[in-house]
């Protein structure tokens, strides 16, 4: 492998497709706004269309002839560039993780894309081959990890059952997404769209207007849901996991598949997500938080361990894929005190929304003061279930909420920082922040609990310390 290796030729095709979705923009510009002069045979806007066909389909073409790799003295060797030449070396030592991909082009021709991520690496991954056969794929994992890492014999394996996907799908609150997708994408046609000549339809059935729009909306609001689901199920579909010794294989979805190889020694949390719907059966999301950027379309460059998991089968999951990590069976409660705090934090925005409501609109302003009662359950909620608790001298859990409830699990030597910060009205009720960082991705993450009492922190300050 040591000599200068091309790319498949179908590279240079996902290149030119890459350079005309860039260029849909700036063209469709040109062609709105550039006008035409009478009396030349071709306009301006065509010429500049032309232009850019032609140097799209060269300038693929030329960068696939003059991107090149090799594996050299135990480093990834990349040059590139069509007048300039560059270089890109990426030692073995610096590899966080390695992910292999397979789009839909890379799959009609049997290919697939790897991607390499470093700790230092940009926002996209430091060393990219789009198109390489699935062999050369393993040929250049086999040279590149680290001994301690090489995969020979599988030990453990899961994989998410359809039926586990699907309900990770009708309650991941992704809904909310696709109506706001929806209703960007209509608001751009307002002028198309007759609103005038269907309303006119209907208003010889003016007493069936509100049965009308609320069977629209809530057709609206099933169709969401579905196209949630099957959005959900094309992305994490085959979702598997598998430990070899050293290192965790995810590798998921339908239409594109992805794998991502992270090292368990790499490992600087884990996150536990439940939002309330899934709270209420009992499930959760279980992630993972990386040095290597891992995936950038994921969460905050978490990478989904588990999409959806029983809360009773956790522990024995994390055992089975990364034994140092385990959710404790009870928490460190926040002190009484505490609940007026969360309390008033949590009505005080509804407060804010309903005074002026309550000035203009008077009587229905006096309505928006129903909102109170659902913003106080959520003080109470966030109060109940903010806590830590000290595992042994290697391990600390915390669990907040804002609106999902959260467990990070956190090793002292995986933690960057250590921050105690205390307000003027904390110090009358000798409450404090506690904050933890950790390095995810390119930049530190921050996970914090509200109003815990000093002697608590004094206690966590003095584990970290030791």
């Amino acid at each position: 492998m040591n000599e200068p290796r091309r790319l498949h030729p179908i590279a240079a095709f996902i290149q030119i497709i890459k350079t005309v979705r860039e260029l849909i923009f700036p063209l469709a510009l040109i062609f709105i706004f550039g006008g035409e002069e009478e009396g030349k045979f071709v306009s301006l806007k065509y010429a500049a269309f032309v232009i850019a066909l032609l140097w799209t389909l060269l300038s693929g073409v030329l960068s696939w002839y003059r991107y090149t790799y090799r594996i050299e003295g135990g480093e990834l060797r990349i040059e590139y560039g069509i007048f300039v030449r560059k270089r890109r070396y990426i030692p073995r030592e610096r590899i966080q993780t390695i992910h292999v991909s397979a789009g839909i082009i890379q799959r009609l021709f049997g290919l697939v894309k790897l991607q390499i991520e470093t700790a230092g690496g940009g926002l996209e991954a430091e060393g990219v081959l789009t198109a390489i056969t699935k062999a050369e794929a393993e040929r250049i994992k086999s040279a590149l990890l680290v001994d301690d890492w090489q995969i020979d014999d599988v030990s453990l394996s899961y994989e998410a059952t359809m039926k586990e996907l699907v309900i990770a799908a009708s309650t991941s609150g992704s809904i909310g997404v696709v109506l706001s997708a929806a209703g960007a994408f209509f608001s751009q046609f307002d002028e198309l769209i007759p609103y005038e000549l269907f309303f006119q339809k209907f208003q010889q059935f003016a007493h069936l207007d509100i049965l009308i729009i609320s069977f629209i909306a809530i057709f609206a609001i099933f169709a969401a849901w579905l196209i949630s689901i099957v959005m959900m199920v094309i992305k994490y579909g085959h979702f598997t996991v598998v430990k070899n010794e050293g290192d965790l294989m995810i590798s998921r979805g339908l239409l594109e598949k992805r794998q991502f190889n992270i090292p368990i020694a790499r490992i600087q949390a884990i996150r536990i997500a439940q939002n309330p719907l899934r709270q209420l059966f009992g499930y959760a999301a279980v992630y993972v938080e990386s040095v290597g950027s891992a995936d950038a379309k994921e969460d905050s460059y978490s990478t989904v361990l588990f999409p959806l998991v029983k809360v009773s089968k956790i522990n024995e999951l994390l055992s089975m894929f990364v034994p140092h990590y385990s959710v404790p069976s009870s928490f460190e409660p926040l002190p009484k005190r505490a609940l007026r705090r969360y309390i008033l934090r949590a009505v005080f925005p509804v407060i804010v929304i309903s005074l002026p409501m309550i000035y203009l609109f008077q009587p229905w302003g006096y309505l928006s003061l129903l909102l109170l009662v659902p913003f106080l359950f959520l003080g109470y909620m966030r109060f109940k279930d903010a806590g830590f608790y000290m595992m042994d001298e290697h391990r600390l859990s915390l669990r907040y909420r804002v609106f999902t409830k959260m467990i990070v699990l956190l090793r002292k030597k995986r933690i960057q920082a250590l921050e105690r910060s205390q307000s003027i009205f904390q110090r009358k009720q000798q409450l404090a922040t506690v904050q933890f960082s950790i390095q995810s991705g390119l930049h530190s993450k921050h996970f914090k609990v509200v109003d815990i009492d000093e002697t608590h922190i004094d206690a966590i300050k003095k584990w970290y310390r030791k």
